[in-house]
């Protein structure tokens, strides 16, 4: 193979790859205790994960004005009739948080995990999630798909 063909090789095999990104959503959320009262917030994104239908991500906990207060990662698998995931975060001092978390699936049982994340784009979708003694309600938001 001479140089220009090489080249060319090399460039279209360059194109191909950049074509299959990956699926990506991000988002915002919102979280309270068994209250009813929001005492959290942040952002959320996710990509499909190597098995079929799982999905993980990372997620931040940001005060009202924005600060980011932990960071940490998720990662979620599909059943039947509820989406299940788990959580973990590390504030900046080091201490690390982790959890479970749930939602109930209104989409018919051939869909998608991605499927999740495609619907919160039109509308804000709610679940349950659980830290230990503590637990409360959910909501994302997914902004339009990159």
């Amino acid at each position: 193979m001479n140089r220009c063909e090489w080249i060319f090789v090399l460039l279209l095999s360059l194109a191909m790859s950049g074509s299959g990104q990956p699926l990506r959503w991000h988002g915002t959320w919102a979280a309270n205790l068994g209250n009813g009262a929001t005492v959290f917030q942040g952002v959320w994104s996710a990509v499909p994960g190597e098995a079929p239908d799982t999905m993980i991500g990372s997620w931040s906990l940001r005060d009202q004005n924005g600060t980011e207060l932990a960071a940490g990662t998720w990662a979620a698998g599909k059943g039947a009739k509820v989406w299940r995931g788990t959580w973990q975060a590390r504030r900046s001092s080091g201490q690390v948080y982790d959890g479970t978390w749930s939602a109930p699936v209104e989409l018919p049982a051939s869909s998608h995990l991605s499927d999740l994340f495609e619907a919160a784009i039109a509308k804000s979708l709610s679940g349950a999630w659980r830290m230990g003694a503590y637990a409360g309600a959910w909501t994302i938001r997914s902004a339009k798909r990159e």
